[in-house]
């Protein structure tokens, strides 16, 4: 694996500074801060992280050889290695793809953009990393690309708002989980179609046989559809029931994938269960995109969404709200089937329930 053109084109201090962020051991952090990427290359959050994780350990050993590192070997790194995988993944491709990918995120969403991507992907490598080497290595690569293209191409404004606009989106996903639909057609239609006017190849799977390619495709389109919030309640009680308290050994392949989807829809809402300062800093963020929606939704005369109207929405009820029946009770259930989620997360979103109600009294 090559170094990515981005990190080589950063200065030494930069690739110092990333190459010691964008370690596989640093990833795997809770508390990893995806601003501190930002800080450093603001146009390039996912396509580093991913690279970092997904490229793991050869990202790693490419970042020690431009750094001019002596004596290192690949050996030297720790990472999930899933070129020993027999699909004949192209490298270079799936790069490429990432890279276009990223460059479709919408850069003016304050929320929904390559940053929280990026931040997904993380996260999702964290839980991943505490659930003591639970998941086949062809899972976890096809829940990883899932992370990474979830997002793509949201517009800022929600499924109800697409809904009740009677949006394009809305009238060719036949108001069906709009965006998350969305998200999962353009990354396929990216994968097999490529750019148009482009011979670019970006069909990284390209040598992946036809009904394997299928199965796999499949797979990643329901981990984003997986993503859709109105799904949420039905998937924790899912989860509870058929997941939670089992030893591993009950736990087959085809639970095991569901389990690691649900693990992606709780890195997706994870924001509340981060230590500051990025619980203030995605609220902000979150927040701006939702009134904005309500400031539209209010000139068209739409009934206002929750937590959208600028002038009644109250950042810290409606923090204590979403910690207490979406985001809590979900670790929860989490935390049954990987014990160090409950070891290492809900304290953070206990003292983080105890911040907010402490905000409301200011």
């Amino acid at each position: 694996l090559n170094c990515l053109p981005e990190f080589a084109s950063l200065d030494v201090s930069q690739q110092t500074t990333l190459f010691e962020l964008l370690s596989f051991s640093n990833l795997r952090q809770w508390d990893f801060n995806i601003f501190d990427v930002t800080a450093i290359d603001e146009a390039n959050p996912l396509l580093l992280v991913a690279w970092a994780v997904i490229g793991s350990p050869y990202s790693q050993f490419a970042m020690a050889k431009q750094l001019e590192r002596k004596n290192v070997e690949l050996s030297h790194f720790e990472g999930y290695n899933f070129a020993d995988l027999d699909l004949e993944i192209e490298i270079g491709a799936l790069f490429d793809y990432l890279r276009v990918i990223q460059r479709d995120y919408k850069r003016d969403n304050p929320y929904h953009n390559a940053i929280h991507a990026a931040d997904v992907i993380q996260t999702l490598h964290s839980l991943i990393q505490m659930s003591d080497d639970r998941f086949e290595k062809e899972q976890i690569f096809l829940i990883l690309v899932a992370a990474a293209v979830h997002d793509v191409k949201h517009p800022g404004m929600n499924n109800t708002f697409q809904v009740n606009t009677f949006s394009n989106l809305a009238l060719s996903h036949n108001d069906a989980s709009v965006l998350e639909n969305e998200h999962s057609a353009h990354a396929f239609k990216l994968m097999v179609q490529g750019l148009p006017d482009k011979d670019d190849n970006l069909n990284f799977l390209c040598h992946v046989p036809a009904p394997k390619f299928a199965e796999m495709r499949k797979r990643i389109i329901e981990a984003v559809l997986h993503t859709d919030m109105s799904q949420h309640f039905s998937k924790v009680n899912d989860i509870k029931s058929r997941a939670g308290g089992k030893p591993w050994d009950k736990i087959d392949s085809k639970l095991r994938w569901d389990v690691l989807m649900y693990m992606l829809h709780l890195a997706d809402i994870s924001n509340p269960a981060k230590n500051s300062p990025m619980l203030e800093l995605w609220t902000d963020r979150c927040l701006d995109e939702f009134f904005a929606q309500g400031d539209q939704e209010r000139k068209l005369g739409l009934t206002i969404s929750p937590n959208c109207d600028r002038n009644e929405t109250k950042k810290p009820e409606s923090q204590i709200g979403f910690i207490n029946f979406v985001v809590k009770p979900a670790y929860e259930v989490l935390s049954g089937i990987i014990p160090m989620v409950g070891e290492n997360i809900l304290p953070i979103i206990e003292n983080n329930l105890m911040y907010w109600e402490d905000q409301k009294g200011r």
